[in-house]
């Protein structure tokens, strides 16, 4: 049997930690030859120029299309996203893939989509059909183009099904969050310290993460969910682990406001990125996360770690019992903090929670389904059924 060659994309931090479990799985695949994209935030220094930490997991991956440090606008995104597909396109001219796999609605990933489509090349989407406000448009515009779809909860797999997605182009595989955080066994004593000093807070007391993107395009709604976050955090005044915010437009304004904050008061630390399983050891550790990504609704509710969902960028998204939602105003995120933080054993509660994101084994559900599903007219000559 010939080997699928499958071609992966990653953009920034955040999705080369959910996609992480399906890159070490397909990489271990004696039916299968893996190729790595690493994309636009991953080249970024101001973003911690994160492809290295791919580079430490022992990858080699291709590179293209950087974002541009002086280019922070809604344009700069949508330029991004063409680079991306002449990049791909030009690449597939002399080294084409059996199969991309891209995860959600990122800029990048929109371009790697359109890329795909025109190239005949067939596409796989994890987290096809979720709903979230800010991400709406890509992420349905990519399943559209895409020839599998990989939903991580029935209600998103229903969503496909009655947009008019052929049945057997829809394949709930659950979310690759929740692979990572069942997979990632608890830090020890001596790593627990190695990744305090490499944070700055030590995870073994009481501490909070804060982690808000902007709403690309409205930087006034962006700031004021950000300002209540802050308020509310200086109400409460427990350590706080601060997270840079991804590479959407309007991000530069929330970092300088974030080293502003950081700087006021001790037992505040502001970081670039996490490596994946830093990152998930911080969200077990954690009171709570606070802010607008879709960490605090996916990994954490596998986690049972609190949260509390700020604005409207999430709007839609399902969710488990671990989240507190609140307007982009101080009072809300306050009340909503204070009632985490009462709640004694609320963890544990948490816990005994089922996630709507599943249980693992995404990766290994999904790489079977595209290891067995032929390339051929049939799987690239995409209908809708209404």
């Amino acid at each position: 049997m010939t080997r699928r060659r499958i071609a992966i994309l990653t953009g920034c931090r955040s999705d080369y930690g959910l996609l992480r479990p399906f890159i070490l799985r397909v990489a271990q695949e004696p039916e299968a030859e893996m190729i790595l994209y690493a994309a636009a935030g991953h080249l970024s220094p101001s973003r911690g120029m994160t492809v290295e930490e791919i580079r430490r997991d022992g990858f080699e991956p291709v590179t293209l299309a950087p974002v541009a440090e002086d280019d922070d606008s809604p344009a700069g995104m949508a330029e991004l996203a063409s680079r991306v597909t002449g990049e791909l396109a030009r690449l597939w001219r002399r080294d084409r893939p059996d199969w991309l796999v891209v995860l959600g609605d990122r800029v990048e990933v929109l371009g790697a989509a359109v890329a795909a489509w025109y190239c005949r090349i067939p596409l796989a989407q994890f987290h096809a059909g979720d709903v979230s406000l800010v991400d709406d448009g890509p992420r349905h515009a990519v399943s559209r183009l895409a020839h599998l779809l990989f939903p991580a909860t029935r209600s998103a797999a229903q969503r496909l099904l009655g947009w008019g997605e052929e049945t057997w182009r829809v394949q709930l595989v659950g979310s690759l969050a929740a692979d990572r955080a069942l997979s990632s066994p608890p830090l020890g004593p001596g790593e627990l310290r190695a990744l305090g000093e490499r944070v700055g807070l030590d995870p073994t007391d009481d501490f909070l993460v804060l982690l808000y993107h902007p709403l690309p395009g409205e930087p006034e709604k962006t700031a004021r969910g950000l300002a209540a976050c802050l308020e509310a955090l200086d109400a409460v005044s427990l350590p706080t682990l601060v997270l840079h915010p991804n590479a959407d437009a309007g991000g530069r304004r929330i970092v300088e406001e974030l080293e502003r904050w950081v700087g006021r008061k001790p037992r505040r630390a502001l970081r670039v990125s996490l490596a994946p399983e830093s990152f998930t050891e911080i969200l077990r550790r954690t009171r709570a996360i606070v802010g607008n990504s879709s960490a605090g609704l996916i990994e954490c509710s596998v986690l049972g770690t609190p949260a509390v969902n700020v604005g409207p960028r999430q709007r839609g998204r399902e969710r488990g019992a671990n989240v507190l939602d609140a307007d982009a105003d101080f009072g809300e995120v306050r009340e909503a903090l204070g009632k985490i933080l009462a709640e004694a054993g609320i963890r544990e509660r948490l816990l005994g929670q089922p996630s709507p994101y599943g249980d693992g084994g995404a990766a290994q559900r999904a790489l079977a389904k595209l290891l067995e599903t032929p390339t051929d007219e049939t799987l690239l000559d995409k209908t809708l059924s209404l």
